[in-house]
């Protein structure tokens, strides 16, 4: 049995190269964990307080996965309320302050990637999302199950952003047209998704995120095609980027989705919009 503690404390970051921490050890809770494997989530969180409420959806989904996960909350507040942060007991939280004194707000999402560097060889996985993105364990197995096999022929995992609406039907965010392409790949059967493989989420393991770093794509400002905060949250996956040949999701017998693909838009704002969140997960493939 592994021991481990959550330890909640600040970081007040000024600029990139000066950092001082405070107020550590203010909470701690010992669990148990018998994995090896940890995972660095890096969330991007304007502070608005009606939105703690995905924190905290958040919080309670990632203390269901199998890895440890330290979480580390990137915002523009020095702190937020140990009421919704003590539920976790899954990892070390690390609430990271960012003063936006004078930048367009948009930028927090790039915060984030110089302490995800310094990290490249403290993790084994490597996720970052954005404050209203829920990634259910199912998803993690989902990708821990497909991904190496895929990227080893220069693929990558896909995932498909849900929304919900009041009846508990389900809807694709980000698709405003339905996917057809289906192609083998060492014998199994998946779908392209050459129509937008942006989720506002991606994840990597340690020698896909090491690779990353050594070279240009890190830099947001070389991601193509994406506004500030969605050039973040596509990683290496981008509709015009060439890291990949394709993103691709596997599909059953009958040409239907894997279900553990999804993953959810918490506000399901999109739906009704007109041209996002029109098209059920059950006819993606047409």
């Amino acid at each position: 049995m592994l021991y481990y503690g959550v330890i909640i404390f600040v970081i007040y970051e000024k600029n990139q190269n000066e950092r001082r921490y405070i107020n550590i050890n203010r909470h701690i809770i010992v669990y148990y964990n018998m994995s090896d494997k940890k995972i660095a989530i890096h969330i991007c969180f304007f502070y608005i307080e009606s939105r703690l409420e995905y924190i905290r959806r958040i919080l309670e989904e990632t203390n269901n996965y199998s890895h440890i996960a330290d979480i580390f909350i990137h915002t523009n507040v020095r702190e937020i309320t140990e009421e919704v942060l003590s539920i976790y007991k899954n990892g070390v939280i690390h609430v990271v302050f960012h003063d936006l004194t004078g930048e367009n707000p948009f930028y927090l999402a790039w915060k984030c990637r110089p302490l995800l560097r310094e990290q490249r060889d403290a993790y084994d996985i490597f996720m970052y999302i954005e404050d209203d993105i829920l990634v259910p364990r199912k998803a993690i197995e989902y990708w821990e199950k497909n991904h190496e096999e895929l990227a080893d022929c220069n693929y990558n995992l896909g995932f498909l952003r849900i929304e919900t609406d009041e009846k508990g039907d389900e809807f694709v965010t980000d698709l405003r047209n339905h996917l057809w392409d289906i192609q083998e790949i060492n014998g199994k059967q998946y779908c392209i998704n050459d129509e937008e493989p942006y989720c506002a989420f991606w994840i990597y393991d340690k020698k896909t995120f090491n690779r990353w770093t050594e070279l240009e794509y890190y830099d947001i400002q070389m991601i193509p095609g994406y506004k500030i905060r969605e050039a973040s949250a596509i990683g290496l996956h981008g509709k015009w980027s060439c890291w990949y040949r394709d993103t691709v999701i596997p599909v059953d017998e009958n040409k239907k989705l894997d279900e553990d693909c999804r993953i959810y838009h918490m506000p399901n704002n999109y739906i009704g919009s007109g041209q996002w969140a029109r098209i059920p997960f059950g006819e993606v493939i047409q």
